[in-house]
């Protein structure tokens, strides 16, 4: 003998609100969180604005763990993941320089800048390519 579940009118209409409730507040934070999040340039040049560096350039590799990065190895031992666009910028023996709170990288040959890497003109960069 099979029994029927039954459920009654008033007890659909609760399960139908509270679905209702719970997915409209699933969509808002998803929807806040989307428009307080900052946008990817905007993250890049935070992380950009963050780093500071002072080196000669002792080694090139391409680090295959992080997406098969172009990555420079400073004199003072700090590991810099470089664009593409900018590979052909930088060679082995350059100096590079960047303080903190500023989105440029100057490139020293012989002890002459040669060069200024803007992170800025980077993003521009990345626009025109989409």
């Amino acid at each position: 003998m099979e029994e029927n579940f039954i459920i009654d009118k008033k007890a659909k209409r609760i399960l139908y609100i509270f679905m209702i409730i719970i997915m409209g507040t699933a969509i808002a934070l998803v929807c806040w969180n989307i428009l307080k999040s900052p946008s990817r340039n905007q993250f890049i040049l935070n992380n950009a604005s963050a780093m500071s560096f002072h080196g000669n350039v002792d080694s090139i590799y391409f680090d295959r763990q992080n997406h098969n990065t172009e990555t420079l190895v400073l004199s003072d031992g700090y590991l810099y993941g470089i664009d593409p666009a900018w590979s052909t910028f930088i060679a082995v023996g350059d100096s590079l320089a960047k303080d903190t709170g500023t989105v440029r990288v100057l490139v020293y040959k012989d002890g002459k800048q040669v060069h200024v890497l803007d992170y800025k003109e980077l993003i521009k960069h990345f626009k025109s390519k989409n």
